[in-house]
């Protein structure tokens, strides 16, 4: 399903293209975070597009130990599509037959509830929609997903820890919107390690900074090499002499992303363990470019939940943390211009 190209489509696909409407008094969305609702008719669903259609938006994410779709998707006929359900977060509606005037399928936000996410696909019979479907399936995945990370974006940049933020102000060129409910874990000249603990789970933020050496320094090998040094001396785990790493058993996907604040970002996303103990989960980290430090500053975010298999979201979550960064001037520079 080319899972890996999802997260760059997701970030290049044009505003332009959606039709956003007035959100004045307008809803929240409803529905958990994740959940979709697709509208279509029986006949349309069992057709090879209605299928593609669900297979697409089930598919596995990518990163995680167990597997866990991309969206909790439900299927109903138009019969069923009630005003409530009109305000639900993410909405696929599809049209197929003869009424049909203009086939195409068509990006709308805040159409019934704030942050809304919909998309409307018009076909005159089961074979175009399966062709649509086929043409679109990066878009469809991409817009989904852009606006599930759109939303967490919007909150953590409203709400975050001062605390936190403060910190990486006094100590580096750059700051992250840490949650207020996390808490530091350590810091010192080389790594900061801030998260928030439960009885059974652990999100986990950690930033340090690496040299650039020139070329190959954002190769994965370098990268995965300077993470292992860096987490093997300052990430301790539970047992004497354990400490975090990368699992060298699961594939690390890499590629290269721009985000809010800066550009040809690398993301690396993978499974992490506790080298002499049992711990382990997804990671996500990106590694950002200094060029008037020379130094590659590297924010990386990790979940431990090992009672469930719901760490799709607890990612989504990080992942909006990480593309909060921002580059900062210190007193002394802004003074020197």
């Amino acid at each position: 399903m080319r899972n890996l190209l999802y997260i760059i489509t997701a970030m290049v696909i044009s505003l332009s293209a959606c039709k956003t409407k007035p959100n004045a008094h307008k809803p929240a969305p409803s529905g958990k975070a994740g959940v979709m609702v697709i509208v279509m008719n029986d006949s349309v669903k069992k057709s090879e597009g209605g299928k593609m259609i669900w297979d697409i938006m089930v598919q596995p994410m990518i990163g995680l130990p167990q597997e866990e779709p991309m969206f909790d998707a439900s299927v109903i006929p138009y019969r069923s599509f009630s005003d409530f359900m009109k305000t639900y977060r993410n909405i696929v509606i599809v049209e197929v037959g003869a009424k049909v005037k203009e086939e195409g399928i068509k990006f709308y936000k805040e159409t019934w509830a704030r942050d809304q996410a919909l998309v409307k696909v018009f076909a005159k019979d089961t074979s175009s929609l399966k062709l649509q479907i086929e043409e679109n399936e990066l878009k469809l995945v991409g817009f989904f997903t852009k606006a599930e990370r759109d939303r967490l974006n919007k909150f953590y940049t409203k709400t975050f820890s001062k605390e936190m933020t403060d910190l990486m102000k006094e100590n580096y060129d750059y700051v992250i919107n840490v949650p207020r409910e996390f808490s530091l874990r350590k810091r010192n000249d080389e790594v900061l390690w801030m998260s928030h603990e439960t009885a059974s789970s652990s999100l986990g933020v950690i930033t340090y900074q690496i040299d650039y050496v020139g070329e190959g320094s954002f190769s994965k090998e370098y990268l995965l090499n300077k993470r292992y040094e860096m987490l093997k001396a300052q990430v301790p785990g539970p047992s004497e002499g354990s400490y975090m790493t990368t699992e060298p058993k699961f594939p690390v996907s890499y590629q290269v992303i721009n985000t809010p604040n800066d550009k040809n970002v690398i993301e690396l996303r993978g499974l992490w363990r506790v080298e002499g103990d049992m711990m382990g989960g997804p990671f996500i980290s990106y590694s950002h470019l200094n060029k008037e430090t020379n130094k590659i500053t590297v924010t990386e975010g990790y979940a431990y939940n090992p009672t469930k298999p719901n760490k799709r979201n607890m990612m989504r979550q990080l992942e909006a943390v990480l593309r909060t960064y921002k580059p900062i001037k210190k007193a002394t520079e802004t003074a020197t211009k």
